[in-house]
């Protein structure tokens, strides 16, 4: 299958269901993050509290036409990590509306491998020590767009602590639709 567009959002795009401080803790000792996240000019981070769990949605800009041809959604991918015991352990893509397909079943932590990156000395102080993930969720048939779609994943944090988890950016492929 021919993938004839790919488009990769930011971290600044992903936006947490669940707000407040019943929800998000502070983050790297940033005050003013209890309740929203830290975002940041190359990640987003989020410390999600103790027995709690929040769904991240990530808007993926979605062509439906090109050059004529109808466009389906092929695959989606995410580039995260966690830490502190907090688990991300559910996904799915929404599309037209109120529809959904799961990529990953609920308390199942999706398949992925490792992402490193090492940073600049001079820019070292700057970047928190990282164990970056890359998930890769193919369709199973492609999905034929009328409408756009958004990735949606949930993540957890044990019982007895607050659980971290960053995002790096998500994306989607897409490939011409079936006639």
């Amino acid at each position: 299958m021919t993938i004839i567009a790919r488009h990769w959002v930011p971290a600044a795009a992903v936006v947490p269901q669940e707000r407040g401080r019943e929800f998000l803790a502070p983050v790297d000792g940033a005050d003013w993050s209890d309740g929203v996240g830290f975002y940041r000019g190359f990640f987003a981070s989020f410390r999600v509290r103790a027995g709690k769990a929040v769904w991240f949605h990530w808007p993926l800009p979605t062509p439906i036409e090109l050059n004529g041809q109808r466009i389906a959604l092929h695959s989606l991918s995410l580039l995260w990590e966690t830490g502190d015991g907090a688990q991300l352990n559910w996904a799915t893509v929404q599309h037209g509306g109120m529809d959904r397909i799961e990529l990953v079943p609920r308390l199942t932590v999706p398949p992925s491998v490792p992402v490193p990156f090492e940073p600049e000395p001079e820019f070292r102080p700057f970047c928190p020590e990282n164990n970056r993930r890359l998930s890769e969720f193919v369709l199973p048939e492609p999905l034929p767009l009328r409408f756009g779609v958004q990735m949606c994943t949930m993540v957890s944090a044990p019982e007895d602590r607050d659980g971290l988890v960053r995002f790096y950016g998500a994306g989607a492929d897409f490939t011409a639709a079936p006639d």
